[in-house]
Order: structure tokens, then C-alpha cells, then sequence
């Protein structure tokens, strides 16, 4: 029997405006490249899927044409300009779609996208049988023996690999809040930068962030003067997470661990001075992403985590007036630019 692999993506036409706009056209385009890979191209406005490579192509004033083939994240595959080849009149255009399908076949072939049909090896031939020995007469001279010949049969070569996307960066700014235990609610501003590597499969993102959080005053007043001190917080975060493909984004389950380094500037009878004090902790955090296009995304961000807890206290009688939280939950919004 035969075995036939089929392959595992697909390629789809994108189509600026009708199926014959153009010269070349979506549709003449589609028809060249479909003689070329039967049975790979999707038809004009279908819905493409996870395994679908888009496939643009455009030409310019002066006749000159543009390819550009990217995978199913929107990572450029293919990027090739050609010259024209004539005015740019109708009968130039199916010369133009025919150039397309060729340089698109090429590049399918020689990435492997494409898997050959397996042939089985046919079964071993039976040994033959020895022919009669022939009577012969006494003879001084020995016979010769036959000498068996090995025949190596080696099957065709692997496949190139398909090279893994490059990585992608993000960087963007965020808006959130946090509902800490003992009734805390605080507010934040953030920046964000974040890196995702391919592997086979998913995707793993590293995501540094930093906030800052409004100031809080706080006074008390003692038998000989009044006593000022200004809190602020800065939450500093370095998370992992995997990027799981999920409806027009992905879902970004992860862990991370946190700093808060807290600023306290303390205004008294003896002068101004601040002190910094850091707060540690851990957290799981979950977010979804959705890439726009040109290079515009928009992350939702949702964490619970624990730290130890630092407290302030007054001076004059170590009471405590101000404390972080030992549990929290934090929600954002991330808005910002991914490439490539």
C-alpha cells in the first residue's frame, strides 16, 4: 500500500479589494498557484485557521510587483520585489501571476513544507536456485566458487526542518489597580517589556514590568512638634509565562516573583529624609493578548500573590499607622506596540 502524508498548512490569498482588482488579480493569482500545488490554496474568502500562510501580493504605479508570504502569526516568511515587466496592461497581468506561483512553488519545496509520498520498499526477492552442476571430467584445476554481491538500498533524504519564527517584543504602558487584605485599594501606572521565544510548541514570554503608585501623606502631632511622613510605592515584577493560542489572541498563564520598594520621606523638628524599604513576594498570574495590526496589542493582566508585609510605625510611641498588604489580587490594562 501507499501512504500519502498530507501537509500540514495551507495557503491563503489575501484580497484588497475584489477577486479581479488588480494587476495581477486575486483570482489570477489563485489560479497559477494552484496549478503549480494542487490541492494547497485555498479558495478566495475562505476562513484561514491556525495552519494558514497569507500570501499578498501588489504592484505600484511603474508595473512593479511586491510578495509577501507570512505565516499564521503575521512573522514575514517570504519578502521578494520584481521589476515590471511590461506597462501594466491586461495581458502583462498573467505573466505577473505566473512569476508569483513559481517563486512561491520554489520557496514551499525548498522549505519542506511539502512531504513526498512514501513509497514501501518491495518485498525480498526469493533466493534463486543453484542451476544443476554440470558433469564434468577430471580436472587439475580447482572450479571457481560464486561470490555473493550485497546491494545497499538507502531511502530518500529527510526533509529540511522548518526554521523556528524569530522572537517577538512588546513594550507598552498599563493602567491597573490592587484590593490587598486589611481593606487596602491602591492605583498604578506602569511600563512593561517583554520578550517571547519560539519553542516547539508553545511560545514562552519573560515580562518585565514597573509601576508606581500615588503618594500617601500622613501626619501626627507630638507635645513639641508635628510630624509629616510621604509614602510611596514602587512594584517592580519579572514574570515567565506560555502564549497558548486562544480565539484572535492568546492566553498567557505564568508566575512571577515582586519587589516592592517603598519610599518614606519623613519631615520633622531635626530636617527632611527618606528612607527606601523593599517588600518581597511571589505571585500566578494569568492575561490574554490580542495582536493588531499595524504592530498595536492590547493585554488584559490579572495576578494574585503574597509578600511579607513591612509596616510603618510613629516614633514617638511605635504605633503602627501605615502597612503593606500580606495577600493581593492585581488587575490591568497594558496597551502598547509588538514586532516584529
Amino acid at each position: 500500500m501507499l501512504a500519502a502524508l498530507v501537509p500540514a498548512y495551507a495557503i491563503a490569498i489575501l484580497m484588497p479589494a475584489g477577486p479581479d482588482d488588480g494587476c495581477p488579480s486575486p483570482r489570477q493569482i489563485g489560479d497559477a498557484l494552484g496549478a503549480h500545488l494542487p490541492g494547497i490554496v485555498l479558495p478566495l474568502g475562505h476562513a484561514t485557521g491556525p495552519t494558514t500562510l497569507d500570501l499578498a501580493v501588489t504592484t505600484d504605479a511603474t508595473g512593479a510587483m511586491r510578495m509577501d508570504l507570512t505565516d499564521p502569526e503575521g512573522v514575514p516568511l517570504l519578502h521578494r520585489w520584481l521589476p515590471a515587466i511590461g506597462h501594466g496592461h491586461g495581458g502583462d497581468c498573467p505573466a505577473l501571476a505566473e512569476t508569483a506561483a513559481l517563486i512561491v512553488e520554489r520557496y514551499w519545496h525548498e522549505v519542506g513544507y511539502d512531504v513526498a509520498v512514501e513509497a514501501p520498499s518491495p518485498p525480498p526477492e526469493p533466493p534463486a536456485r543453484p542451476p544443476p552442476a554440470p558433469i564434468e571430467k577430471p580436472s587439475a584445476k580447482p572450479s571457481a566458487k560464486p561470490i555473493a554481491a550485497v546491494v545497499e538500498r538507502r531511502g530518500p533524504p529527510p526533509s529540511p526542518p522548518v526554521p523556528l519564527p524569530p522572537p517577538r517584543w512588546w513594550i507598552g504602558a498599563g493602567a491597573g489597580g490592587r484590593l490587598g487584605d486589611a481593606s487596602t485599594r491602591e492605583g498604578s501606572a506602569s511600563i512593561a517589556f517583554t520578550v517571547e521565544r519560539p519553542i516547539r510548541p508553545p511560545r514562552v514570554g519573560l515580562r518585565l514590568s514597573a509601576a508606581t503608585d500615588p503618594s500617601v501623606t500622613y501626619q501626627w502631632s507630638t507635645e513639641t512638634a508635628t510630624d509629616d511622613v510621604t509614602l510611596r510605592q514602587f512594584p517592580v515584577r519579572m514574570g515567565a509565562y506560555l502564549a497558548v493560542p486562544l480565539g484572535p489572541g492568546q492566553l498567557e498563564p505564568g508566575i512571577g516573583v515582586d519587589l516592592d520598594v517603598i519610599s518614606a520621606a519623613v519631615t520633622d523638628t531635626s530636617g527632611s529624609r527618606t528612607h527606601l524599604s523593599g517588600s518581597p513576594g511571589v505571585d500566578a498570574a494569568i492575561g490574554w493578548a490580542v495582536r493588531f495590526r499595524p504592530g498595536l496589542y492590547l493585554r488584559l493582566l490579572g495576578d494574585a500573590g503574597a509578600e511579607v508585609p513591612y509596616h510603618f510605625v510613629t516614633t514617638q510611641n511605635q504605633t503602627p499607622f501605615w502597612s503593606t498588604p500580606r495577600f493581593y489580587l492585581d488587575l490591568g490594562l497594558e496597551l502598547g506596540f509588538w514586532f516584529p
